[in-house]
């Protein structure tokens, strides 16, 4: 008989070992396979039970994956938006906004139009603002109250101003970024005015805004005649960006030039209020170029969402305009408009403070060099509403004769 092969893995001391219990498989029912179908069911079963969680593990980490990359995305068009509408413009120091106790409740924004002198450098990027308006929005009573600051304002050597003492040379000739915070400051310290925000606007941006949208509807109260005989009728009309430009520049036709073109720029800002309340989201995109272009603030993008859409419930019978009472005079041969102390104090403190404790008039750094006039802005019927109802009675009793010469109407859209 041939031998065995011996087998290598055999080892004696293992005969005697008892061998382990082999696990029944599920699909087995007394050793038999397939004889247990509802053991394959159930297998089956927890098999695609663990696969589909398996998917949506999957889904789960692929949704987190593009939700991040929206994110990203997001954030980045944001801030590219973001710096596009604010212009990359600096914020103002912090120590000039309103106190935290009413910043829920009040927003101030100084809004200045720069113009700029062709053969004139300007080291710093600002030119003159020859256009000042500060607006408080009183969300929590939803009014409005704008208040123009006469470009000629004097200020003394508080700041600087290359000499003339007037306030639309302080962001020229001031060291600040933003150069406006300059501005900012003396309306601050001068008024005793919190300023949140800024907006400046170069102002040939006036009619490149006006132009996008295809004209803006105005009143205009009576006839404007410019330098070349050109005669802009009065009435409600529509107008392109040339002849709104000449309509809140023109100062020829008034007895006190300025003034007289403060109070008509009145019936400017009522229209352009009254356009920004029925804007569609087809004009924003053809006005964003031009904005984007010529203005700077620092009001972001999701601050300036909240706040239009605040400022459109506005009624404009809660919309009020007020001008610093004051008057003209001569300094250092400089012809200026010299504030009205007690009467500033008494119109801020009524309008401008709706729920800080009233100034004193000595507690102003304003500087009152005469007082020789009456301060006929304190009265009633202020509100843009007047112009609506054609009760406005803004500029009409400063204009000039008309001069004579060619009646042609000035250029409208």
């Amino acid at each position: 008989m041939a031998k065995q092969p011996r087998n290598p893995y055999y080892h004696p001391e293992e005969q005697g070992r008892q061998q382990p219990v082999r696990r029944q498989s599920p699909y087995q029912q007394n050793g038999r396979p397939g004889a247990n179908p509802a053991g394959q069911r159930a297998a089956q079963a927890a098999r695609k039970k663990a696969a589909a969680k398996r998917r949506r593990k999957r889904q789960l980490a692929i949704l987190g994956i593009v939700l991040a990359a929206c994110a990203v995305l997001v954030f980045a068009v944001y801030h590219i938006l973001n710096g596009l509408v604010t212009g990359g413009g600096a914020a103002l120091p912090a120590g000039l906004a309103t106190e935290d106790a009413l910043k829920g409740d009040v927003v101030n924004i100084l809004c200045a139009g720069i113009d700029y002198d062709e053969d004139r450098e300007y080291p710093n990027g600002m030119g003159f603002t020859d256009v000042i308006l500060y607006v408080s929005f009183d969300m929590k009573a939803n009014k409005i109250s704008m208040l123009q600051i006469p470009r000629d304002t004097y200020i003394g050597d508080t700041a600087s101003t290359g000499g003339t003492g007037k306030i639309n040379a302080v962001a020229l000739h001031g060291d600040t970024n933003p150069p406006v915070a300059a501005l900012a400051s003396v309306v601050n310290d001068q008024l005793k005015l919190p300023v949140d925000y800024y907006v400046t606007i170069d102002m040939d941006a006036f009619k490149a805004v006006i132009n996008a949208i295809g004209g803006i509807e105005v009143t205009v109260p009576f006839d404007i005649t410019d330098d070349h005989g050109n005669t802009l009728h009065a009435g409600t009309q529509r107008i392109d960006g040339a002849t709104a430009e000449f309509m809140v520049r023109q100062r020829h036709n008034y007895s006190n030039a300025d003034i007289g073109r403060l109070e008509m720029q009145r019936y400017m800002y009522s229209a352009l209020l009254k356009t920004f309340k029925s804007f569609p989201l087809s004009d924003i995109v053809k006005v964003l170029p031009a904005y984007i272009q010529y203005v700077k603030t620092d009001i972001d993008l999701a601050k300036m969402a909240s706040l239009a859409s605040k400022v459109i419930k506005v009624p404009s019978e809660n919309i009020g305009m007020f001008k610093l009472p004051g008057e003209a005079c001569t300094v250092n041969a400089q012809s200026v408009f010299t504030l009205h102390l007690n009467a500033t104090a008494e119109l801020l403190n009524t309008y401008f403070r709706p729920y800080a404790d009233p100034v004193p008039a000595e507690a102003l750094g304003v500087i009152e060099l005469q007082n020789t006039t009456g301060d006929l802005d304190l009265t009633a019927g202020q509100s843009m509403n007047s112009i609506d109802n054609g009760t406005a009675e803004w500029g009409k009793t400063n204009v000039e004769t008309q001069p004579q010469g060619d009646s042609s109407s000035a250029p409208a859209a």
